[in-house]
């Protein structure tokens, strides 16, 4: 029992801080992982928000200003998230639509289930 007493003494704190540091690296760890998961998350819904404009303005063959607008954002930040591909092509035939002008008539989507 004198020897616990002693080593405890003796590396109290190197015990107290080994301890602090495996709980930081846990936590950092977990913070991690849910930050990748966030990401992922938003970069999949921006891939999605994407392509359904690009379904939608596909059928009418041309876009509106604030829309071609909005696509870019997003696809802006789905770039920064580390999305490409299939999405970069996508993009690309979105900014090189017409762009409806007074003499066009837009048409309006309704969501169907």
């Amino acid at each position: 029992m004198d020897w616990l007493v002693q080593f405890l003494a003796k590396w109290w704190l190197e015990l107290i801080l080994g301890g602090i540091a495996t709980a930081a690296l846990g936590l950092y760890r977990k913070a991690t992982k849910r930050q990748k998961a966030i990401e992922d998350g938003v970069r999949d819904m921006l891939r999605l928000t994407i392509l359904d404009n690009y379904e939608r303005c596909k059928k009418n063959g041309m876009i509106s200003v604030s829309r071609k607008d909005a696509i870019d954002s997003a696809y802006q930040s789905y770039h920064a998230l580390g999305g490409n591909g299939v999405i970069t092509q996508v993009h690309g035939e979105i900014m090189a639509m017409p762009i409806l002008t007074d003499g066009n008539k837009e048409v309006k989507y309704s969501v169907t289930k």
